[in-house]
């Protein structure tokens, strides 16, 4: 059966965080893959399990593969190359799989209450999960540009609107543009498939400009946060440059074995010395009682 027509779903988008090959069994025992460029091979079953789900959007071909209780989200490149945008166990959706995901909630060693925050970038919703589970106070606006990946979102991953979640299906850019919203944090996530309107990763250029930059800042609250996360590339020095000259206080952390960084931004005019960052994040440590800890994340901020 044509899986398209079986779900209603029209062609779909979004992360580049690791590609995997068919032979990469040892992938599922990672908490985050190691990003191996290895052409994926043909086949309807591979190390990250069976195709539950194979459509075009306008933006990109998806594939969704279960292994066990993994669920894996994928956008598949011209190439046939597979990259893994986002991961759930379906026992646990909370627990976050890709290790960059951690990183961004250092976010809460600057911003320890946040009552409103949005995440540009919907891919399986991981991030809504973990903030359902640990702050489940703080109101959430998720911004995504491909529909398909919304639908697949809500069948798929079990994230939609409801409660304290609203999940818009928008441009990012015409979003924030047109927003009466302020927010605490915003996280920006948000890949496409490489093509010209992006850079190498599948960033859209346009969201790595200062103008761009600025305008995020205006809908920001005072001190208030922007969340990057930085795949590697060999603009990656200069995207964090670029960012700098936008923002008061950058904060750079950089994530094992070379796998780009996440890079919070505040709005702030005084810096958060290194010691009370530690500090803080082992506060965190104690507050969310996650599987992984805040501490060991924060001694990778760049001196």
């Amino acid at each position: 059966m044509d899986l398209d027509s079986k779900i209603g779903l029209g062609p779909g988008r979004h992360r580049i965080a690791w590609l995997v090959a068919a032979s990469l069994a040892l992938c599922l025992v990672l908490p985050r893959a190691t990003g191996g460029h290895v052409r994926a091979e043909p086949l309807r079953t591979n190390a990250l399990g069976e195709i539950e789900l194979d459509v075009k959007s306008d933006y990109s071909r998806i594939l969704v593969r279960k292994a066990g209780n993994v669920r894996t989200l994928l956008f598949v490149r011209d190439s046939g190359e597979e990259a893994a945008q986002s991961q759930m166990d379906l026992a646990h959706p909370h627990e976050l799989r890709f290790v960059y995901l951690r990183y961004m909630f250092l976010s809460y060693a600057f911003r320890p209450k946040q009552e409103h925050v949005l995440i540009v970038g919907l891919g399986g919703g991981s991030m809504i999960h973990f903030l359902k589970r640990y702050d489940p106070g703080v109101k959430i606006d998720v911004v995504e540009i491909d529909p398909v990946v919304v639908r697949i979102a809500g069948e798929f991953f079990g994230v939609r609107s409801g409660g304290n979640v609203h999940v818009i299906t928008a441009d990012a850019v015409d979003y924030l543009a047109d927003t009466p919203s302020r927010y605490d944090v915003i996280y920006l996530d948000a890949f496409l498939k490489p093509s010209g309107d992006t850079d190498s990763t599948g960033v859209p250029l346009r969201l790595r400009t200062v103008r761009f930059y600025q305008s995020v800042q205006r809908k920001l609250r005072p001190g208030g946060l922007v969340v990057f996360n930085l795949n590697p590339h060999p603009g990656l020095a200069e995207d964090i440059e670029t960012i700098r000259a936008a923002f008061p206080q950058v904060y750079v952390f950089r994530l094992p074995a070379n796998e780009g960084a996440v890079v919070v931004a505040s709005t702030a005019e005084e810096r958060v010395p290194r010691s009370v960052v530690l500090e803080r994040a082992a506060e965190l440590d104690r507050r969310f009682r996650a599987s992984f800890s805040f501490q060991s994340m924060a001694r990778r901020l760049a001196r």
